[in-house]
């Protein structure tokens, strides 16, 4: 049988924001008591589920940004070379590079919750949930402009994996500017859908029929964003079910990420395996065709 209307309507619930606003407001105000060194300047801001308006009821950590806007990455690769030689030329060595930064974010967290309170990790600097905060993770990044003329670019982030050693380039702004103009399309279904489709991969989890690892959250919603805005209707059976036959019966691989600049499949490790998207869709439908 297929999995009731109200069940699909329970998993798309909106998570609560109270404790993620103070947790939000909490390592604001921590940032932005310290003492920064002068000329380095910075911009704060809220990423990910709860940027996006796609926490679930479970409580997601909460994702933070801060962004060292004194100085940025200039991506010329796509130009010819005359037209590289005026954007590279007006560069100057920056005062503060992002080691720097990384270090002195670093330095205010730990004075603000403590030593025992934050971690360094591979992506970010972490701060462990307390009575009155969630789990943060902190993506400490500097400006990165990828430009498609001399004086246009789109405007993201760069930051270096430690462990993995490698530089890494998101685009978070456009994936949330998408992702609003998405849901208003589609009359505020998009984000419920999200909603709904990632406590489905939770359930398949909980009851051991695919791995978490499978379906992340980023990735889940990057590809909702890509079915068609039709497919985003009133009732949940049937959205969930033209969404999912969409995934199982369409080639995927040309798919993009929420932000347009990145392709949301490929071998590289921070892009979503193909084989691994299509493995969740089977999952989706053997849980639609067989619920009890």
């Amino acid at each position: 049988m297929p999995i009731p209307e109200s069940q699909l309507s329970r998993w798309s619930d909106h998570g609560s924001q109270r404790k993620a606003i103070s947790t939000h407001e909490k390592i604001r105000n921590v940032l932005d008591n310290h003492n920064w060194p002068d000329g380095m300047t910075r911009e704060f801001s809220l990423q990910g589920s709860y940027s996006s308006d796609t926490n679930l009821p479970s409580g997601s950590d909460v994702d933070v940004v801060l962004e060292l806007t004194s100085t940025f990455y200039a991506d010329v690769s796509g130009l010819s070379e005359w037209t590289q030689q005026p954007i590279l030329s007006g560069l100057v060595d920056p005062q503060w590079t992002w080691n720097d930064f990384r270090r002195e974010t670093l330095k205010a967290l730990e004075n603000g919750f403590g030593k025992q309170a934050v971690s360094q990790g591979n992506k970010t600097i972490k701060v462990k949930e307390a009575s009155t905060r969630l789990r943060a993770d902190v993506l400490v990044c500097k400006g990165y402009r990828k430009y498609a003329s001399t004086y246009h670019f789109v405007d993201g982030i760069n930051f270096y994996a430690r462990r993995d050693k490698r530089w890494i380039v998101n685009f978070p702004k456009l994936h949330d500017e998408n992702g609003a103009a998405k849901n208003r399309r589609t009359s505020d279904r998009f984000k419920r859908t999200v909603r709904m489709f990632k406590k489905a991969r939770n359930y398949l989890v909980s009851n051991g029929r695919i791995r978490r690892e499978l379906a992340p959250s980023y990735f889940i919603e990057c590809l909702l964003y890509n079915a068609p805005d039709w497919m985003f209707k009133t009732g949940f059976q049937a959205t969930y079910s033209d969404i999912v036959n969409w995934m199982v019966q369409n080639d995927m691989s040309r798919l993009m990420c929420q932000n347009g600049q990145v392709p949301l499949f490929s071998d590289s490790p921070d892009q979503w395996s193909l084989r691994d998207a299509q493995s969740f869709g089977n999952a989706l439908v053997d849980l639609w065709n067989n619920w009890r």
